[in-house]
């Protein structure tokens, strides 16, 4: 076997390594912060960023940096940022400490006593705070527009009543009479959460008592909300507009028994609601759609349904809501079903069943997954504001229609896979037919059959492009005619997946979007492709030499609201490059078919751009193994760049590690790349203990920054260098039929490369590796003894079992998994039984001699629980050293924190114990009763 290694080294990979550096430990993960959310003004003023801890448990904050000054303001646990129009104030929400709610739920203090949010707001001008509100639930202030916001806030605690807030000013003294003549007037004692419209300027602020819902627009001046009685089930007061230039409130409506799915046009001039009048049956209320324009109120779709199809009634889940212009109001429509329980039954008479049919569309499982979808689907029409017409655009035939809200566009598209429904169980890729609509009439023609990948409308609606993945090449079609052309015929490059190895049709590498004149560009392997939709042109390659040189190049959108890609720096396309050699990555743009270099390769991963709306400011990220990657901020076009954030400078108190890329030949000939990371202060002369990961391929993550944090199912690489471990992760290929012994054929060939550098210990060697790698951890210790450890998370041990089950997660069958996706079986059960009992660990468990940890959740909605339950009792049953972590109300992969910590102290005490010879925990030697859990976690180390 041939290995060789391939040496970029991240910066300061030969650093010396001082004496008071320290290895990273299990109580030090709340150290790491992490950037949640980062958003620039839309003139590039400031740059707001949310901070927060890795593991939660801490107070993040927010930091707002002004472009203009060089100023940095940062807030203790400031979450949930905005910033206005003007750019003169930012506004957050701040948390409590997280110290003082620990305290309360400890202390059992109910949750509507416990401490709440408030809302800050930031006085950009004057650099300080302007302004903070105690016990706020949400806010909303206009996108486009300055000046105010409307916030809501929790109902106020008996002892704080009575305590008005001195700057409040006006409140609703609003009296409305019901049909039942009883009159319901508010009450001001702020028993129920009420709202404030806040303006900045003036600190003042308007109380709304008994606040149910509010929407307020994008650029206006003018919202609409709904109040609400204070007992549920009852009526709600009314429907209001709120005029915030003089405060003016005006009643839309008092008379109806609810109010909801508040919608306002994007300059505050139009509004529309739901509502529903008196009914005695809330499940069986009939709701009608309601239109404000000019003060003229107009039910457009009453209770009688009377303007829609007969035998439709309203979507009451769908919420209506305006095109951009304001021309279209569309709502939601569907059958009315009815279904009548028998009501003199008792419920412990009625029957609990789950009647699966073979020509179900969905499978029981799938429809209880989607039961809340499905109920609440409902199909698109509009309401045409300036001549007053009813347009259906949707229908019951199309799952899906692709509305631009933005536009008024006279062709959309639609789809339905209903003649392929059942085959989505075994099949793959999924099909679709595809329907063009005319949206002016409402009338739809079939476009496509049986297509996979959906179709993408050019800016001049006249043409739609799309992959044909049988043809293996990129098609348009006319929108008017159906007439198809194939813009790709006869190019020497593929544009479909040329390392896809699963037993099913590639996918292309994807489409990138439009360039100044509405012309498509898509991608092959490395390079960009200028097409023409009517064929009037040959395709050009803009990028050039992607595939000379080994670059991958890539449209960078920045927003997803301007379909021009080449709106940014005077008019270019901005395109990023990773170097598929060295894994690093840069930033160019295109200019007279010329890539001009902005920012250089130099060994990082540089991506996370952000952008100003109305200016050329950027903000991006840059890291490598050893470089965290705090934000940095440029505002000449990347002819230079500052950062502006230090989130996590501690970590040059730890002893840290390298990453170097790793190349070998696997047994059957294929040259394979993988990584190998090191100790910082790495000893060729020692032997030290590794562990492999490993999950499809990972090379291309050489140059991605690991931080420590508690495990939500695999090992951590920085945990491990800095502990003296060595970790391998090795790239893998796959044959149909054959994951197992492909997985064997690249991972064990280049351990056994690694082992020839002379020094790792091959005594003290691991495995690791969560779901699909779980299962290949699982296979490779029945064909193996070559390690002295291997845990594995939600490992698939009998694929007979599996393959006819369902994935819980989704209520989907499996079978498409092993057939055509991941599992790479290529063939059903029947037609490959052998191929299912060769590649199933289960079948091979007497071979074992490997201890074997696995974790498999109670929850596990991708990977079957009983997977993991059938690899433990066949081990338990022939007395094979195994251990199995079963995390209560946790999925595939853990999300609670307390349960991560916990995962990651037991497997590095079970790989401590075995590589580095620890002394055993308890958990390990003498297992846990069921009555002490939750009170003895065994981690002590005892005797072997």
């Amino acid at each position: 076997m041939l290995a060789r290694l391939f040496f970029v080294f991240t910066i300061g990979a030969l650093s010396v390594v001082s004496a008071q550096k320290k290895p990273i430990t299990h109580d030090d993960y709340d150290l790491w912060k992490r950037v949640a959310d980062t958003k620039i003004s839309d003139e590039g003023k400031l740059v707001v960023s949310t901070i927060e801890l890795l593991t939660g448990r801490g107070d993040g904050h927010v930091q707002i940096y002004n472009t203009e000054t060089g100023n940095t303001a940062i807030f203790d646990r400031g979450y949930e940022t905005a910033i206005s129009a003007d750019e003169n104030y930012v506004v957050f929400k701040r948390k409590p400490a997280y110290e003082t709610i620990r305290k309360e739920k400890k202390d059992d203090v109910k949750k509507d006593k416990q401490s709440k949010d408030a809302l800050f707001i930031y006085d950009v001008k004057n650099n300080r705070l302007h302004d903070s509100i105690p016990r706020v639930k949400a806010y909303q202030l206009p996108e486009k527009y300055e000046g105010w916001l409307v916030m809501e806030k929790h109902k106020e605690l008996k002892e704080e009543k009575g305590k008005k807030d001195s700057t409040e000013t006006k409140t609703d003294s609003i009296s409305t009479q019901k049909k039942d003549t009883t009159k319901q007037k508010v009450n001001p004692a702020f028993k129920q959460d009420y709202a404030l419209v806040y303006r900045f300027e003036t600190k003042s602020k308007d109380t709304i008592h008994q606040i149910k819902e509010f929407t307020v627009p994008k650029n206006g001046n003018s919202f609409i909300y709904a109040l609400k009685q204070e007992k549920e089930k009852e009526w709600d007061l009314g429907v209001y507009t709120y005029d915030v230039a003089n405060g003016l409130r005006t009643p839309i409506d008092t008379t109806k028994y609810s109010y909801s799915n508040l919608a306002v046009d994007e300059k505050g001039n139009q509004f529309a609601y739901m509502s529903s009048a008196d009914s005695t049956a809330v499940d069986s209320l009939k709701f009608e759609l309601n239109y404000l324009n000019e003060n003229k109120l107009t039910v457009l779709v009453d209770s009688a349904a009377s303007r829609i199809q007969k035998g439709w009634v309203l979507g009451k889940d769908k919420a209506p809501f305006f095109s951009e212009s304001g021309k279209r109001l569309y709502f939601g429509v569907k059958p009315e079903v009815s279904y009548d329980r028998d009501t003199t039954m008792l419920d412990d008479e009625i029957p609990q069943v789950d009647v699966w049919n073979w020509q179900d569309k969905l499978l029981q499982p799938e429809q209880k997954v989607r039961e809340k979808e499905l109920k609440e689907k409902a199909f698109l029409m509009y309401y045409d504001t300036s001549n007053e017409s009813y347009v259906t655009i949707q229908g019951e035939l199309l799952k899906e229609v692709a509305v631009d809200a933005r536009k008024e566009e006279k062709f959309i598209l639609g789809n339905t896979n209903d003649a392929y429904a059942l085959e989505r169980s075994w099949a793959f890729p999924w099909k679709w037919d595809i329907y063009v609509i005319d949206s002016y009439t409402g009338d739809q023609k079939l476009l496509l059959e049986g297509v996979t990948y959906n179709p993408e409308v050019l800016p001049n609606n006249a043409f739609a492009i799309y992959f044909d993945m049988d043809a293996q090449d990129w098609f348009s079609i006319d929108l008017s005619t159906t007439e198809k052309r194939n813009l790709t015929a006869g190019l020497a490059v593929a544009f479909h997946d040329e390392d896809d190895d699963h037993p099913s049709l590639p996918y292309p590498y994807g489409f990138g979007g439009f360039d100044e004149d509405g012309n498509p560009l898509v991608y092959d392997k490395f390079d960009i492709w200028k097409l023409t939709a009517d064929n009037s042109k040959a395709p050009i390659n803009i990028t050039k030499n992607g595939r000379l040189e080994n670059i991958e190049y890539r449209l960078l959108n920045l927003d997803p609201e301007e379909e021009n890609l080449a709106s940014y720096l005077d008019g270019r396309l901005l395109i990023t490059s990773f170097d598929k050699t060295t894994k690093e990555s840069g930033l160019y743009t295109l200019r007279k078919g010329k890539l001009i270099e902005k920012l250089r390769p130099s060994g990082y991963l540089i991506s996370n751009y952000n952008k100003a709306k109305e200016a050329d400011v950027f903000t991006f990220t840059r890291q490598n193994f050893q470089v965290f990657p705090d934000i940095l901020v440029t505002t000449d076009g990347f002819e230079s760049n500052k950062k502006i954030t230090d989130l996590n400078p501690h970590e040059k108190d730890f002893k840290w590690g390298t990453v170097e890329q790793f190349q070998w030949t696997a047994y059957d000939g294929t040259p394979l790349d993988g990584l190998l990371y090191k100790p910082e202060d790495f000893d060729p002369s020692k032997k030290y203990p590794m562990i492999t990961y490993f999950y499809e391929k990972r090379s291309d993550t050489y140059n991605r920054h690991v931080s420590p944090s508690p495990s939500r199912s695999t090992v951590n690489a920085a945990y491990l260098v800095s502990n003296d471990y060595i970790m391998f992760v090795p790239d893998i290929v796959y044959k149909d039929g054959q994951p197992g012994e492909s997985a064997f054929n690249c991972i064990v060939s280049g351990v056994e490369a690694v082992e020839k550098l002379g020094y790792i210990d091959s005594a003290n060697m691991a495995i690791q590796g969560q779901s699909w790698g779980g299962y290949q951890v699982a296979y490779l210790v029945t064909k193996t003894n070559k390690f002295k450890a291997a845990m594995a998370g939600a490992p698939v041990s009998n694929m007979t079992s599996a393959y006819g089950g369902i994935r819980w997660g989704s209520g989907r069958s499996r079978a498409v998994q092993y057939e055509r996706t991941q599992t790479r079986i290529g063939k059903d059960l029947w037609e490959g039984l052998d191929l299912y009992l060769e590649n199933s660990p289960l079948f091979g468990i007497p071979n074992i001699e490997t201890p074997l940890l696995m974790m498999h959740n109670d929850e596990d909605g991708a990977v079957p629980y009983y997977q993991g339950i059938e690899m433990f009792m066949g081990m338990r049953r022939l007395q094979k050293p195994a251990w199995l972590l079963v995390y209560n109300k946790e999925a595939h992969n853990l999300t609670q924190i307390k349960n991560r910590q916990d995962l990651s102290i037991r497997m590095m005490q079970f790989f401590d114990h075995f590589l580095k010879g620890a002394p055993a925990p308890k958990w390990m030697n003498q297992g846990l009763p069921r009555i002490a859990k939750e009170k003895d976690l065994g981690y002590d180390l005892g005797e072997d």
